[in-house]
This record gives C-alpha cells, structure tokens and sequence, in this order.
C-alpha cells in the first residue's frame, strides 16, 4: 500500500539494518520487512533503494503488484534492474548469457502462441503437423529465432522437456550471471521484492529454488504484510540466514512531524492526533484527509467527535477489505474485535456458526497481516481492533451489547459458572465477587464467586485480582 513520497518521515533503523546487511555486519543474508496495510513498507523499501544509489550500492527492485509475474519475468526484472542502476553496468556483460537465454525462452512461447500450442502443433508422434505453415511462423518472428530456438521446438518431446526445465535453467544462468559480476566488482548486490502478499503464489519458487542458489555475497530483501515463517514453513529451514523485522508505528517525534509538515501547528490537537493513531502511517493519512474534507484542521478541532472517528475506521477498514481480499473474513473482521483475543471457538460463538466452518475462518485470518499471534490463539493489531471496535460500538449499540452477552456467556459455561437463580429488584443491583484466574493449560479457572467479569474481554493475560459485574 503505498504512501505520499514527496515528505517522508522516519524509518532510519530499516535503513541502518540494510546498511548493515551489505557491509556484512550481520550473518543474514536475507532481510524480511513485513508489517500490515498501511505500516508503510512501500516507504521503507524508496528509502533503502535511495540510500543504495547515495552510496555506490548495486540494488534492483520487484513490485510483487507486477502484472502476469512469474519466477522467468522475476529473473528478468531483477537483470535489467541491476544493469540500469547507477552503480551496475559491471554487471552487464556477466549478466548477457541470461538475457540471451530470456529472450530464447520468450521466442519459443510466441511460436507456441502463435500455433496454437503443443497439441495443434505436433502429432501424437512428435512430429510437426503443419512443416510448410511451421516454418511461416517462424520466419514470421524474424532474427529472434535462434539456432537454439530451432531445435528446442523441431521436437514435441524436446520443447516438453525444455519447458519442464527453464525456470531452473532461467535461474542458474541468473544466478551464474550474478555470482560472477559480483566476483568482477568486488561489491555485493541487493535484490528487493515489495509488496510481497501480492506474489505469495511464487513463494515457493523463491523460498526453495531461487534463495538456495543465491550466491553468499548477494542480499535479498522481502517487503510484506505477512512474516516469512508464517508464509511458508520451508523458510525456517533458512532460520539462520534470515532476519526478521517487524516494522512498528511512527514514534511520536516522526509522526508530530509528519502533521506539522501538513499545517497542523496547535500542541493540544497535536497530541491528540497522535494519541488516536498511534503513529501508525495509514491513520495519519486519514487524519488528514479528513481535516482537508473538513475545511482544515480548526475546523477538524482535537478529534474528539465520534462521528469523525467512526468515518476514519470506517475508511482504516475499507482499505483492509480492498488491498487484503478479506471478503471471506469480513464478518468476523467486523464483529470479532469485541475479543481481545480469539480461537476458532472464539469465532463460532460470535458468527454463530459450526465448529468446522470456525476453523476455516480461523485458519484464513491467520493468513492475514492485520492478526498476529497470541499465546492463547489469535489477536487483532491493537490499534485496528481499537478504532473498529470504536466503529462498532458507535455504529450498532445492540449489535456490540449482544456480541459481548454472547461471549461472556460462553466465556462463564466455560468455567462452569451459573447464573444464580434470584430475582433481583431493577432498581437494586448487588454485585457477586470473584477471582479469576488463566493459564495457558485451561485458560480460564474461576474461584470464589460465580459470574465471570466483562473486562475479560478487554484485558488479555493473567488475572489475579477481584472483580465484580453488576447484575
């Protein structure tokens, strides 16, 4: 998700971490940013691609957002990357033989395209259907067809056996390519992939063949919403080549910079702002979207008004519905902040669903860079549940009652609790105490008293006091 560039505030650990990993500071070689919508990784990955032409590094960048990106159009992107850099025309010569094998590969699939494909081209038997008509096609894509090219598609069974093989070919001739620039200049090479969760389908391209094969002086940064070890578990297999940073809010110094730089001057409205986002970069944005609808930041005042608070979750959640495709998670994305934390009977009680389609959902949320993990399940980042927990409490006062009777209920028959039958005066409340304790085993244990306290839901951990609700 990307941010405005043209004023950029903080991210200098990011940048000292990357600067460390291509002087070898560190035993890694690979570097994982990641951090949900809006965190500002977009930002980080222009600040480290700047710093690297600042100084004479070699750097080429992939979008995983690239349209039609598949690990051969990868490999090429990371080339011609590379030789455009300021610092990477070393590079090109040791880089040829796979531009010359690229372009080899692109060729053969347009004479595919262009026959109509394996079946329409050749005979049960290998052979070409159609020699005069084959020979036109190729004539047609003119110099590109190489001697090579010729041969690889004379043959049903050669072209099979060529196409079952050339991501591998495609990568060892990259990284041969790579291994020897970097031999030739001295210097290593950064290869950064942004947005990321948007080529997870080629993760295992790259966690298995294209990661083992780089050479020790290359570096691999990875830009996304989603830890590596949570994407695939083969990464783990790389634990010690790999660091993981998680990136965290603006602190506050950067993000009372960002608003200034954007006219809002008055210290009270100031801390204010920044109390409400949490330094968190998309919220920023919001914000000040707002106060330019608004007609300024007088006119938007301290954020106190529920209703500009709702309108700022309520655009914190469209975005997540769009750059996530939570379509399938949306309701318990909605309803599920009523619990600090969850597990997939979590999510049957407040979808009121089935067990099995629970941990369908639960296993899908899990995927998502807006939950992380809690010792107990799962849990929402602590500012999205905070502003759509907000939301919905503003939006469906009866709709949050109900979702949080549900879940205290299911929360009490969990700790064999009952609710003592008497019959209280409405104007006369008594209030049964109780001790509540959890661990990681039972999760819940209850002593002295009976009724289980709302601020279950509300504060994770261990409970080791008394509390009360009225009733």
């Amino acid at each position: 998700m990307s941010q405005p560039t043209s004023f950029i505030v903080g991210r200098h650990q990011e940048v000292q971490r990357f600067a460390d990993l291509m002087a070898g500071r560190t035993p890694q070689q690979v570097l994982n940013i990641y951090g949900p919508g809006g965190i500002g990784k977009t930002v980080v990955g222009e600040r480290i691609a700047a710093y690297a032409e600042t100084h004479g590094l070699v750097l080429a960048l992939v979008d995983g957002n690239h349209p039609a990106l598949t690990p051969d159009r990868m490999l090429f992107l990371f080339s011609e990357g590379l030789v455009q850099s300021r610092a990477g025309e070393p590079l090109e010569s040791s880089l040829r033989p796979f531009d010359r094998l690229f372009r080899d590969y692109l060729t053969v699939n347009e004479v595919l395209q262009t026959g109509g494909g394996v079946q329409t081209l050749f005979d049960l038997v290998g052979n070409v259907k159609d020699p005069s008509g084959f020979a036109a096609i190729l004539a047609g894509l003119g110099s590109g067809v190489t001697e090579s090219v010729k041969r690889t598609v004379s043959n049903r069974f050669a072209l099979e056996r060529y196409l079952r093989g050339a991501d591998r070919a495609l990568t060892a001739a990259f990284v041969d390519g790579l291994a020897a620039g970097i031999d030739a200049t001295g210097q290593p090479v950064a290869l950064l992939i942004d947005t990321y969760e948007a080529m997870e389908g080629l993760d295992d391209w790259v966690c298995r063949t294209f990661t083992a094969a780089l050479p020790a002086q290359a570096r691999l940064v990875i830009l996304g919403r989603n830890q590596l070890f949570k994407v695939n578990f083969d990464w783990n297999e790389y634990e010690e080549k790999v660091e993981i940073l998680d990136l965290p809010e603006l602190g506050e110094e950067d993000a009372k910079a960002y608003l200034r730089h954007f006219g809002l001057s008055d210290p009270v409205a100031l801390e204010q702002v920044y109390r409400y986002t949490g330094g968190y970069p998309l919220l920023l944005v919001l914000v000040r979207h707002l106060a330019r609808e608004a007609g300024g930041w007088q006119a938007l005042g301290t954020l106190e008004s529920e209703a500009d608070q709702d309108r700022i979750a309520t655009q914190l959640l469209e975005r997540i519905l769009r750059e996530e495709r939570v379509q399938e998670v949306q309701a318990f994305l909605e309803k599920g902040v009523i619990a600090r934390w969850f597990d997939p009977e979590t999510v049957r009680v407040v979808l009121e669903v089935e067990l099995q389609e629970a941990r369908k959902v639960y296993d899908k949320l899990a995927r998502h860079s807006f939950v992380e993990r809690h010792p107990y399940g799962l849990k929402f980042h602590d500012k999205i549940r905070e502003l759509l927990l907000a939301r919905l409490k503003f939006t469906s006062p009866s709709q949050h009652a109900r979702l949080h009777q549900r879940l205290m209920d299911y929360y009490a028959e969990k700790a064999g609790i009952q609710q003592p039958e008497t019959e209280v005066q409405p104007q006369l409340k008594s209030k049964t105490i109780y001790n509540v304790h959890i661990n990681q085993g039972s999760h819940i244990t209850i002593g002295d008293g009976s009724v289980l306290h709302s601020n279950f839901l509300d504060d994770p951990g261990t409970y080791d006091d008394s509390a009360s609700i009225d009733k």
